[in-house]
């Protein structure tokens, strides 16, 4: 087996192991919103909790693989972008021919 074939085989346990954190946390997460509210943790713990643990997992994925993740962003929408193949002549509403 080569170096950068166990390299990869390393990077993918990881990340598999990133995928089986998330899996457990969202069951621990289900477990607390049972109990919470029976023991009086305050939600705003919980959260410190879950983010302070999201933080960890992005800092090993990034550091090991050099893949982030990110959330959603916001803004205006860039045009779509097409070949000239594809583009439609507006004025006669063709498909231009180059």
């Amino acid at each position: 087996m080569s170096l950068l074939q166990k390299e990869w085989e390393a990077k993918l346990e990881i990340l598999s192991s990133i995928a089986r954190s998330q899996a457990a946390l969202a069951r621990i997460l289900d477990s607390v919103a049972d109990v919470s509210e029976h023991v009086g943790v305050a939600p705003a713990a919980i959260k410190e909790h879950v983010r302070a643990l999201t933080s960890m997992q992005r800092a090993l994925l990034r550091a090991v693989t050099g893949v982030s993740w990110r959330g959603p962003a916001h803004g205006e929408p860039a045009a779509p972008w097409l070949a000239d193949s594809v583009k439609v002549n507006r004025l006669n509403a063709e498909v231009s021919k180059r």
